[in-house]
């Protein structure tokens, strides 16, 4: 998914907007975690900050007048319950294998276009909920002063404040995961000057009903939307139900209903409850009574204050937040607005290590907002998303976007954050398992470039984007994560195995010798979205046998697979075969270009695309290690290939390129990739929900991580590529390796002068740092601090 220019233009857009006005700012106390600015949001410019609990997701556009806050419910999507399978589709895997395997690309392409398809060709899309309103009294926004708003990132809430004729005017949005409620209060530090009318509205409500205290809208998703990014009907007009409720409780004041409104005049504060649901059950079932689930909810708290539902929703955010501390340079910095430190660092006047820490708390701050359990996984848009058709559908793209949402999730200890996106492997591998058989003649499950609610796992949208059966067995991947992040909770492995097992039946099932040398190879494929020359022509073409990236997979997974069948003592006979199909594999090789080859051919490549798809085998993936020798000429083909886009940042592969610098120990690149990442990162900070990926951000977190430390290849690595400019001094807390280790870490002057590490379960290990490499027996105790000053 190719974004070219996209996100340097937006952050161009971010620095002019936050300056078009300015006002007078007041002394805000110095927090680690806090983005605050003192800008005013523009009419023109989208400025909205995010919250959320993972079921539901808000942007608070923090306007002094007319306020706005978008919604989102992370089950409303388009359509309804679908197969995408085409019941005549393998009648064509034969002829289209066959075509590839004579170099008739094209041909291939066409016949896979044709035939090879789900029905429809394309997937449905994530959607707004709606928005809630509120029009303040009394006040002109030309005559207000001080304003100021924040996002505390360890506590989860936003706020706004500003003055106007002498009174103050706050109010605090959080969005609770223990209480399944977004909370507003609105207060004044005078009594009786809270003046508003509240009211809800969707692009697909059915009904509103309002009565004193209480507004509830009721509505269903119905086909009456754009279909740019659906690419097909779906299958009914009409699709989820949902609910969105609102409780109001004032403190003094009046407070009525007009026409489908809440009216509050001249309160001393209000406080305002929402709660949203939908009919969803899981991807067969949307059977659901949204308006029972509401009202369970309301009822559950409806003897809690605002007091107590803060506390309970701060309590419940920052024990997870607050597991990793990052400290790297001046905190004097945080008593500046972002918005005048994001300038200064895009004009280069300055280096703001603290800022970049904020940047990779930001990171997590996006996880634990927008993917808890019992919600969905975090998207293309994570849990944000505005547009009635958002771009890509905002659906999970499984070819990079979804992983890299995900790969900070474990190493920064929010492996709670992970599970909604196992639960959707479970789905797809259930659903998948009909795809395989339908298309393929295949044991075992597959799924392809792309998934929906609706876990559509045929593949979709043409051969050039979709023709991909591994994207199942790359969110493999994330499941092994988890469980050896665990410590190897056998439970967990448990759990697992059937799904990974799975995808290796479906993968060494199809696979076929290639006739020219004899591997074994995926018949037909793609490296994602980026196309190659072949016979020195002008043909541009997608299709190929094992294009390096399933290799790189298969790869991972079966040693996955052979690894837990002997921990659980099961599958011997399975585990033979897939040991006797490792060696023949196509070996990683280096092209004429000086870099990690990425077909079986040394094809000429496309310009743009993804093109970095080749990097698999070395990040997220670890079949190619750096200190391996007999990997040395693969890494020094990474060396060279990453030298020769050093000034790329921003955007998936910007930070996939931080993450492979970090790979390579190399903290003078990642130092620079993350300033050149900077403004496109931090531009994040205010503009969620307009159409932007989040998979950037969360990618800038898992390399600052990687670069701090690395536990991958049989030890624990500690500040193996540690950043330029953050090497003066530093401090990080709470980061995890495999094996479940925690490790703080505190270095000087570029080097390691004390780590503490500590496992529940105790254990032996290697450990790297400064150059050495020490066998370290922690105990289940007490962790073990390890001093070199």
């Amino acid at each position: 998914m190719n974004r070219k220019m996209f996100y340097k233009r937006m952050a161009v857009l971010f620095l002019l907007g936050t300056f078009l006005v300015a006002s007078d700012c007041f002394a805000v106390e110095k927090s680690k975690m806090l983005l605050w600015y003192n800008t005013k949001p523009g009419d023109t410019w989208i400025e909205p900050l995010p919250v959320g609990n993972g079921l539901i997701g808000a942007l608070v556009y923090g306007k002094v007048v007319e306020e706005k806050i978008a919604l989102n419910e992370s089950s409303f999507w388009s359509g309804s319950p679908h197969d995408y399978n085409d019941p005549d589709a393998g009648k064509y895997f034969k002829q289209i294998q066959d075509l590839v395997f004579n170099n008739k690309f094209k041909e291939a392409e066409k016949m896979t276009d044709d035939h090879f398809y789900g029905k429809p060709i394309g997937q449905q899309a994530y959607e707004p909920l709606g928005d809630l309103r509120l029009l303040f009294y009394g006040i002109d926004n030309a005559e207000t002063g001080n304003y100021y708003r924040d996002l505390d990132l360890e506590n989860g809430v936003t706020s706004v404040s500003y003055t106007y004729k002498g009174v103050k005017y706050t109010r605090e949005v959080f969005v609770s995961y223990p209480d399944k409620a977004l909370v507003m209060q609105i207060t004044a530090d005078k009594p009786g000057k809270v003046s508003f009318d509240a009211w809800l509205d969707s692009h697909f409500t059915d009904r509103i009903t309002a009565a004193p205290g209480s507004l509830v809208l009721d509505g269903q998703w119905e086909n009456t939307i754009p279909t740019y990014w659906l690419i097909g009907k779906p299958e009914s007009d009409k699709g989820l139900s949902f609910q969105t409720a609102v409780r109001l409780k004032t403190d003094g004041g009046q407070s009525s209903t007009h026409k489908n409104k809440l009216t509050v005049r001249n309160a001393n504060s209000a406080t305002i409850v929402l709660v949203a649901s939908t009919s969803f059950v899981n991807y067969k079932d949307i059977s659901g009574d949204p308006a029972a689930r509401n009202k369970k909810i309301l009822a559950d708290i409806a003897d809690k204050n605002y007091t107590a539902l803060s506390e309970r929703h701060v309590a419940d955010f920052s024990g997870l937040m607050g597991r990793v501390k990052l400290t790297v340079g001046d905190d004097a910095q945080n008593g500046k607005p972002i918005n005048q430190r994001l300038l200064s660092v895009s004009a280069g006047d300055t280096v703001d290590p603290n800022l970049e820490a904020l940047c990779f708390q930001f990171g997590r701050y996006m996880l634990v907002a927008s993917s808890r359990p019992g919600g969905q996984p975090a998207n293309l848009q994570a849990i944000w998303n505005e547009r009635l058709s958002p771009p890509w559908g905002s659906k999970y793209t499984i070819n990079i976007n979804t992983q890299m949402n995900y790969w900070p999730a474990e190493v920064t200890n929010l492996g709670e954050c992970h599970l909604p996106l196992i639960s959707m492997v479970k789905d797809i591998s259930e659903n998948g398992v009909k795809t395989a058989q339908i298309y393929y003649g295949a044991k075992g499950w597959v799924t392809h470039h792309n998934l929906d609610l609706w876990r559509g796992t045929a593949p979709v949208d043409g051969a050039r984007f979709g023709m991909w059966p591994v994207g199942g067995a790359w969110l493999c991947q994330h499941l092994w994560e988890h469980y050896a992040f665990s410590g190897g909770d056998k439970e967990i492995l448990r759990e697992i195995y059937p799904i990974l097992k799975g995808s290796a039946e479906f993968l060494s099932d199809i696979l076929v010798e290639y006739p020219k040398y004899g591997y074994l190879v995926t018949p037909f494929s793609m490296s994602p979205e980026h196309g190659y020359y072949f016979d020195n022509s002008n043909v541009l073409a997608y299709l190929s046998p094992a294009p390096t990236m399933d290799v790189a997979i298969m790869r991972e997974l079966f040693p996955h697979v052979i690894e837990a069948g002997k921990i659980l003592g099961v599958d011997a006979a399975f585990r033979k075969q897939l040991e006797g199909i490792l060696p023949k594999l196509p070996p990683y090789r280096v092209n004429q270009l000086g870099y990690v080859q990425e077909w079986i051919e040394d094809w000429k490549p496309q310009r743009g695309g993804h093109d970095v798809s080749p990097y698999f085998p070395f990040y997220p993936g670890n079949s190619i290690l750096l200190h391996r020798e007999s990997d040395t000429e693969l890494t020094n083909a990474y060396k060279y290939w990453l030298g020769t886009r050093v000034t790329r940042g921003g955007g998936f592969p910007g930070s996939w390129n931080i993450c492979m610098w970090a790979r390579l120990e190399r903290g003078d690149m990642t130092g620079s990739l993350i300033r050149a990442a900077m403004p496109s990162a931090a531009s994040h900070f205010l503009r969620q929900g307009t159409g932007a990926q989040v998979d950037a951000p969360f990618g800038y977190t898992a390399g600052i991580a990687e670069s701090l430390i690395q536990s991958h290849a049989g030890e624990i690595s500690l500040l193996p590529a540690l950043p330029t400019g953050w090497n003066a001094s530093g401090e990080v807390k709470g980061l995890r390796a495999r094996g479940g280790y925690e490790v703080d870490m505190k270095w000087d002057k570029g080097l390691l002068v004390q780590a503490e590490i500590s496992n529940p379960s105790g254990g032996v290990l290697n450990v790297r740092y400064n150059g050495k490499t020490v066998k370290v027996t922690v105990p289940k105790d007490k962790p073990v601090i390890i001093n070199n000053k």
